[in-house]
């Protein structure tokens, strides 16, 4: 019997009017004295206003690409999540103070992509909710920046810097907001952020970021754009090796793997997804010194992901793509089995050992069912 031995080898690869107060002067004014009115507002008042907004890396200025808008590239490994700012520019024609004191406040409610189906085996943040298929994922309310530290952020690095990442509201622009009598500069706008965190299996797509201003009689207004979570497909194992055993001639040898994630190398085979796609396994295994016989193998194998998926077979230098796909963070059992129909007379000893290289290719998202 022959002690056989596979190394494996593995790469993986987002203006309103303005308020009129009464002024009335004194027939006789006295120096220094100006009277002054008002009318008591019995109306609900004018809707705030978002001018602007965007999403970035947590500098608040950045994303991971460069077309317009926002675009994220997750950690592509297990548990690392992507934490990224919401901001947004409000205004309130009836006085900020109208939205930064309660019951007025500034949110960013971030929905999933319209078409994806999280599946069983996702696991949302403890922050999220939803089950994907554009269903609300959360709400967070926005912090008010101060003046010079609003100016510093949209007026000179978002505008110098990553001028095509903000939407814009109809009527309002760089010049308008950053100008140097604008709202930004008399205090009657201002910029919020908040940070959030996507999990690292937060499916890949277009996410819809509704930001909303509510001022203290409850009149709302909102802006709203999305960003872009890129795809990376990405997987990890609890193991290095495959250790086929002893092996007898023209017998099938199965080695199992398991459901449980062991230190690597302490137990059978496990895989799991870390990326934010849905991806197959693939796999190439050299001939492990085995060679030909007038022109075939002396050596197969085989493979698959999970126990109830049907058998891959493959040759010696062939790259083939496993049954059964792994879901979002999905966690599976990797067989493997090898038959030798020949040990060659020219191999010196009963030790054969290779490389098994593993692979994955990104598969669509599960649809949306209506």
């Amino acid at each position: 019997m022959k002690k056989i031995i596979a190394i494996v080898s593995m790469f993986v690869m987002v203006a309103g009017p303005a308020f009129a107060g009464a002024v009335e002067v004194s027939p006789t004014p006295t120096p220094g004295y100006v009277s002054t009115g008002l009318l008591r507002d019995t109306t609900g008042g004018a809707a705030p206003i978002v001018k602007a907004k965007w999403e970035a890396n947590v500098d608040r200025y950045t994303d991971d690409a460069i077309a317009a808008g926002a675009q994220f590239k997750p950690s592509g490994l297990y548990q690392v999540n992507k934490t990224i700012s919401l901001c947004s520019i409000v205004t309130d024609p009836d006085g900020l103070a109208d939205v930064t004191t309660a019951p007025g406040a500034v949110y960013g409610d971030v929905f999933y992509p319209d078409t994806v189906d999280l599946g069983d085996s996702h696991v949302p943040l403890p922050t999220q909710s939803g089950e994907g298929c554009g269903e609300l994922m959360q709400e967070d309310k926005l912090a008010k920046l101060t003046k010079a530290d609003g100016i510093e952020l949209f007026c000179n690095k978002v505008r110098n810097l990553n001028n095509n990442l903000p939407t814009f509201n109809t009527g309002y622009t760089y010049d308008e907001i950053c100008a140097a009598d604008g709202e930004l500069q008399k205090e009657t706008a201002a910029v919020y952020c908040v940070a959030k965190d996507l999990s690292y299996e937060d499916p890949s797509g277009d996410y819809a970021v509704w930001s909303v201003v509510q001022d203290k009689v409850g009149l709302q207004g909102q802006l709203v754009n999305s960003f872009r979570y890129l795809p990376v497909t990405a997987f990890e194992t609890d193991f290095t090796r495959i250790d086929y055993g002893n092996v007898r001639l023209a017998t099938h040898k199965i080695i199992s793997g398991d459901l449980t994630w062991d230190a690597l190398n302490a137990g059978p085979a496990s895989v799991r997804n870390v990326g934010n796609t849905r991806l197959s396994m693939k796999v190439m295994q050299n001939d492990m010194g085995f060679g030909q016989t007038a022109g075939v193998w002396n050596v197969k194998y085989d493979g698959r992901v999970g126990s109830d998926a049907a058998w891959v077979n493959y040759f010696p230098e062939v790259i083939k793509k496993l049954n059964n796909p792994l879901d979002l963070s999905e966690l599976n059992e990797m067989d493997f089995s090898i038959d030798v129909s020949k040990f060659p007379p020219t191999h010196e000893g009963n030790s054969y050992s290779g490389t098994m290289t593993l692979s994955a290719v990104a598969e669509a998202h599960l649809l949306c069912v209506d």
